[in-house]
């Protein structure tokens, strides 16, 4: 049925049965994407805007939404390709005899020489998971990155608010690109903080955890470290370029052992990350999030969880728990019984 739906048209519908309670309807929608509000309640207030004869375009928008992402990452599967024709068997047995050889000519069409085979005909069958059997997931609860169906989703919404129509997959890939070079950044902010890392080139980071050579040493100041630079070329003393030549096993094995000879101390551990390097790290370098909004959105959640949570507040995460999985269980129980 969702797949009938188109999300255009399931949008203008409710539209025009919600009226000026459009804004507040995507308001809750947003708002239930961003966990803020459960999908019980997203429901309950959605029923509450539309009228009683009209609470099916709600049901129709959610399944025609949820189909238009789901729609981006699936796999498009390739046409069946025209059957080849197998070789006829002779009804009638052959006579004993002798029988002239007919030659063939050298010269045909590529409609013969070529024989059409359809490439999926061994891959094993995709079984594609329907709107009703998907849960709900969220990001904070998996503890994964959102995936093009969830990017796609919340950019709908947005577009919606902005007075636009639609989403192309251009952008939600491009979305998805940047979210993750923005955690790449993160992450290696956080990790430079805790261990010792070289330099390439003065600009890229990189042998994160690497022992930092102590100043207070003579001969560390006169190691040299040839990965430092990325030169493709050598220029002799005739001034001719020449390919630059890597350092043999032995020679860099020895290099290896003067630079961990001359580090200040052992390589300690220092356990997984926390929340508090996070927070240092976002602190000294706020450059790294460029949106002051994003920013100041991330540091007032870091210093939300580094309150630790009370016995009465674990006690009621464990009952909100065993509530879920009872409605769960009644809801199967409910769908087997029709």
């Amino acid at each position: 049925m969702a797949a009938s739906i188109d999300l255009n048209i399931a949008r203008t519908n409710l539209s025009e049965a919600l009226g000026d309670n459009m804004k507040v309807y995507l308001h809750n929608l947003k708002s239930w994407f961003r966990q803020k509000i459960s999908k019980e309640e997203f429901d309950s207030d959605a029923r509450k805007l539309l009228k009683a004869d009209s609470v099916h375009l709600h049901n129709e928008f959610l399944l025609a939404i949820i189909s238009k992402c789901q729609s981006l990452g699936s796999s498009l599967v390739p046409r069946d390709l025209p059957s080849v024709t197998s070789p006829t068997v002779p009804s009638k047995p052959l006579k004993k005899g002798k029988f002239k050889k007919k030659l063939q000519g050298l010269k045909g069409s590529f409609q013969h020489r070529f024989v059409p085979v359809n490439p999926t005909s061994g891959v094993e069958p995709v079984v594609y998971k329907g709107v009703e059997e998907s849960s709900t997931v969220f990001c904070s609860r998996e503890l994964v990155l959102p995936n093009a169906s969830m990017v796609h989703g919340r950019m709908i919404v947005c577009a919606w608010e902005a007075g636009l129509k639609d989403v192309e997959e251009k952008a939600v890939k491009l979305v998805m690109n940047a979210i993750e070079h923005q955690l790449k950044k993160i992450i290696s902010q956080v990790l430079s903080r805790r261990n010792g890392y070289k330099l390439r080139e003065k600009r890229f980071q990189y042998a994160m955890g690497c022992t930092v050579p102590s100043p207070y040493l003579r001969h560390s100041i006169l190691i040299q470290d040839s990965a430092l630079e990325s030169e493709a070329t050598t220029i002799t003393d005739s001034g001719n370029h020449i390919p630059n030549i890597k350092l043999p096993y032995d020679f860099a094995e020895s290099h290896a052992a003067q630079q961990i000879s001359m580090a200040s101390s052992c390589a300690i551990n220092r356990g997984p990350v926390t929340l508090y390097d996070l927070l240092e790290a976002l602190q000294l370098n706020r450059n790294v999030i460029a949106s002051h909004t994003v920013y100041a959105t991330a540091m007032e959640r870091i210093i939300h969880k580094l309150w630790h949570t009370s016995n009465e507040e674990l006690e009621q995460e464990v009952t909100h728990r065993q509530e879920v999985q009872v409605k769960q269980q009644l809801a199967t129980q409910h769908a087997s019984i029709r």
